[in-house]
C-alpha cells in the first residue's frame, strides 16, 4: 500500500521548493559594480520616489515642496512621471515629460502642457542617465561600502536581496537634482537583487537639516519594459 507523506511533511516540502536560496556571498564592491553594469544595460524602467522628513523644495522661492513621483525612464534620456508637490494649503500633481534637457509639465490650474525653465528641480531623465545619473554616482562616489548580508524587502517577501550601506559625496546628485538633496555627504542603503544584480531599492538620509533628516527612497520594477516616451504637444498661444 502507498503512504500517503503526512501535511507538515508535504507543506515544508513545499515552502522549501518556493523558498529563494540565499545570495552567493560576494564582496559589497562587486555586487555594486555589477548592479552598475546592469542599469547601464537596460533599456528602461519604472520608478517611484517619496520623500519624508524634512522638505526639499523644487522652486527658488522654497513655495513648492517635493512630495513624490512615479514614471517611466527610457534611455537614453527620456522620462516621464506624476510629480506630488506640497505648497501652501494644496497637495496637487503635475505630470512631466523630460527629454534630456527639455522638459515640459503641466499647469497646475488648466492642465495643459507648458514648457519648464532649465533650472526646474527634479528632471528624471538627468538623474537617470547612463553616463552622469546615479550609475555613475555609484561607481565613482561610494566611501565605506560594507554588505549587511541578506534581507528581505515587505513588498517582495520570501526573495533575499543583497543589502548594502555606504556614505556617498553628495556633490553630484547636489547638481543633478537642483539642489534637492546634498551637497554634504550622505547616508545610502542599496537592495540589489542576486544573479540578475537589478538594483530593486536605493535609499538615502540627507542631513542637510538641523531639525530633521530628509529622506529619500528610490524603488525600481519593470525593468526593460517596452515604452515609447515623445514630447507633449504644447498649445504656443495658451502659454504665451
Amino acid at each position: 500500500m502507498r503512504k500517503i507523506l503526512p501535511f507538515y511533511v508535504l507543506l515544508l516540502f513545499f515552502l522549501s521548493a518556493c523558498a529563494t536560496p540565499t545570495p552567493e556571498p560576494l564582496p559589497a564592491d562587486s555586487i555594486v559594480a555589477q548592479c552598475v553594469e546592469r542599469m547601464q544595460a537596460l533599456s528602461g524602467f519604472h520608478f517611484l520616489i517619496e520623500r519624508s522628513g524634512s522638505p526639499a523644495f523644487i522652486d527658488a522661492s522654497q513655495s513648492l515642496a517635493f512630495r513624490r513621483a512615479e514614471g517611466d525612464f527610457q534611455v537614453p534620456d527620456r522620462a516621464r512621471a506624476t510629480v506630488r508637490v506640497i505648497g501652501p494649503g494644496i497637495v496637487a500633481e503635475i505630470d512631466i515629460i523630460s527629454v534630456a534637457e527639455n522638459q515640459w509639465e503641466t499647469n497646475l490650474l488648466s492642465g495643459e502642457w507648458q514648457a519648464l525653465p532649465p533650472n526646474w528641480g527634479f528632471n528624471p531623465a538627468s538623474l537617470f542617465d547612463g553616463e552622469i545619473g546615479i550609475q555613475s554616482i555609484l561607481s565613482s562616489d561610494l566611501r565605506d561600502l560594507r554588505l549587511l548580508g541578506p534581507k528581505e524587502l515587505e513588498e517582495y517577501p520570501g526573495q533575499l536581496l543583497y543589502a548594502l550601506e555606504a556614505s556617498l559625496d553628495g556633490e553630484k546628485l547636489y547638481q543633478l537634482s537642483y539642489g534637492m538633496i546634498g551637497p554634504q555627504s550622505l547616508e545610502i542603503s542599496l537592495y540589489v537583487a542576486p544573479v540578475t544584480f537589478e538594483l530593486y531599492r536605493l535609499n538615502i538620509i540627507d542631513h542637510r537639516s538641523e531639525a530633521e533628516d530628509t529622506l529619500w527612497q528610490l524603488d525600481f520594477w519593470n525593468f526593460n519594459q517596452t515604452m515609447n516616451i515623445v514630447p507633449p504637444t504644447v498649445d504656443e498661444e495658451s502659454n504665451s
